[in-house]
């Protein structure tokens, strides 16, 4: 026959087992969509109530259908590359779609590399709360025991039920059973927090549970997306090339068409009646480095092939671009937002240029026409007509217009001795930023090596690159 502490303990034991309820009510996707970082961060950490940890997993079931939507893109993009033909078109939407891979996949990247952070972090916490709730229930038990045993050696508690039920009269049994109600009312507050406490620790395991298994799962993902990241990146050069080789095409079929000065005449210069040498300047030596960066594609060809007719110089959004010598700004115009450029894109003037500039300068008896393309919108800084003397800030560079990311694209026409003014009436006669040289492969028939000027010249020749 038990006891009746064995009986009491066995029946407090009891109080121990929880059972949650969770919430059966589906999210819809669209709660998720367009807030993936948030939820993500969200669910990283151990969650308050069963609620929110059921939210949690039906995110998770959201989040991998999201994952695996965008594996079968990069697949799909692969055999879209391999049967491209050389259609211009064609390829621009291909790279365009491409470069939106890249930076979702990146982005997925470092959302989970924080989520795992998040984990380990929160797993760590857990474990401390769990092992203090343990401590917490393990203290109030023993307080219970403790005055159980007490109150037994008094009034004889330790007697089993049958006993009590056998008491020698009314009023042996009443004592008894008093004593009993004694000790469950004076240790029904510590029961009551030990039941709290309890339910609060099996939420805590079983979210530790759930964390160490979400962990699990975003490195493996991480490793699958790191894995689709680098296969799109070699994607995107196999494209890239077909694009080069064909991009000539599309900026002499841009560019040579005569263009309506009427329509971009508020940005060019606009100069009557102006006395002879009011435009001279007195610069001597080599123009100055107009922005600091390093060289992504020479002149006047891309690495890979493809025609390419400026100096491409890789550097952040909005990093300062300043004039390279004393000069006239003949065209200026900002139209499009700062970090807007993707492949194909034919915004700007020229065509494809984005933001851009175009100054007039003489170093040492020659006068440049000097141009800038794909610059930020914000913080443009002259306009057509303005005298900028050397080291003055132009602008800042951007991604606009037809690009594959941050850069200054910069061409150099050399005018020979032509004085400023004749070539600022020239100017506002044509708006020709190639004056006369044309664009694409008709460019490379009027580098400056093969004929006189106006001519091309390597940038990288004029400003001191190489």
């Amino acid at each position: 026959m038990k006891k009746w502490k064995q009986i009491t303990l066995a029946a407090f034991l009891c109080t121990w087992v929880v059972t949650s309820s969770q919430s059966t009510s589906a999210l819809r996707a669209n709660e998720f969509e367009g807030n993936e970082d948030a939820w993500v961060k969200r669910c990283s950490v151990a969650q308050s109530s069963s609620e929110m940890a059921t939210k949690c997993a039906q995110f998770k079931t959201y989040y991998a259908k999201q994952s695996t939507q965008l594996q079968n893109e990069v697949s799909s993009l692969k055999k879209q590359i391999s049967a491209l033909d050389d259609n211009i078109d064609k390829l621009a939407a291909a790279v365009k779609k491409q470069a939106s891979l890249v930076k979702t996949i990146e982005k997925k990247i470092a959302m989970n590399e924080a989520s795992i952070r998040l984990i380990n972090s929160d797993i760590r916490k857990l474990n401390k709360k769990i092992n203090a709730l343990q401590r917490s229930i393990d203290e109030r038990n023993a307080i219970i025991i403790k005055r159980m045993q007490d109150e037994q050696a008094t009034i004889g508690t330790n007697m089993s039920l049958e006993i009590i039920m056998g008491s020698q009269d009314l009023l042996d049994m009443i004592r008894k059973i008093d004593g009993l109600n004694r000790i469950n009312e004076q240790d029904q507050r510590e029961i009551d927090k030990i039941k709290e406490e309890k339910q609060e620790q099996n939420l805590q395991k079983s979210e530790k549970v759930r964390l160490k298994t979400a962990l699990e799962e975003t490195k493996r993902n991480n490793e699958k997306a790191k894995k689709e990241a680098e296969e799109v990146r070699k994607q995107k050069q196999v494209l890239l090339d077909k694009f080069r080789k064909q991009e000539e095409a599309l900026d002499e079929k841009m560019r040579s068409v005569k263009v309506d000065i009427s329509t971009i005449q508020e940005n060019m210069i606009n100069i009557t009646n102006a006395p002879n040498g009011s435009f001279n300047f007195t610069t001597s030596g080599k123009l100055a480095k107009p922005v600091n960066g390093s060289i992504s594609a020479n002149s006047f060809y891309y690495p890979n092939g493809g025609v390419h007719l400026g100096l491409d110089v890789a550097v952040s959004l909005r990093t300062p671009i300043y004039a390279p010598a004393n000069g006239v700004i003949l065209y200026a115009n900002n139209p499009v937002s700062t970090n807007s450029g993707y492949i194909g894109n034919t915004t700007g003037y020229p065509a494809g240029t984005g933001n851009s500039i175009q100054m007039l300068t003489r170093v040492d008896g020659t006068t440049y026409a000097l141009s800038f393309f794909h610059m930020a919108q914000e913080n443009f800084s002259v306009r057509a007509g303005q005298k900028v003397s050397k080291g003055q800030l132009l602008g800042l560079s951007g991604n606009t217009g037809n690009t594959t990311g941050p850069h200054c694209h910069l061409e150099v026409i050399n005018l020979g001795n032509m004085a400023i003014d004749t070539a600022i009436s020239r100017f506002q006669s044509t708006a020709d930023f190639a004056w006369g040289n044309g664009w694409g492969s008709a460019g490379l028939a009027n580098v400056c090596s093969v004929k006189g000027p106006p001519c091309r010249e390597h940038p990288e020749d004029v400003y001191g690159y190489r």
